[in-house]
């Protein structure tokens, strides 16, 4: 997953706040809350991985 840094950024605070809209809408057990949630640590890792490489 190649991005840009500011984009990418920008693609985690969206599925944060998605993640947050779901988990409110739907509670936080819900799969759809849990997806998101593996999806935001996914982008997450990509992040800090870039962020070592530095």
């Amino acid at each position: 997953m190649k991005t840009s840094t500011s984009s990418l950024l920008l693609n985690i605070e969206s599925t944060r706040l998605q993640m947050i809209q779901l988990a409110h809408q739907f509670g936080y057990a819900n799969p759809k809350v849990v997806k998101c949630s593996q999806k935001l640590d996914s982008l997450l890792n990509v992040y800090h991985c870039k962020m070592i490489k530095r």
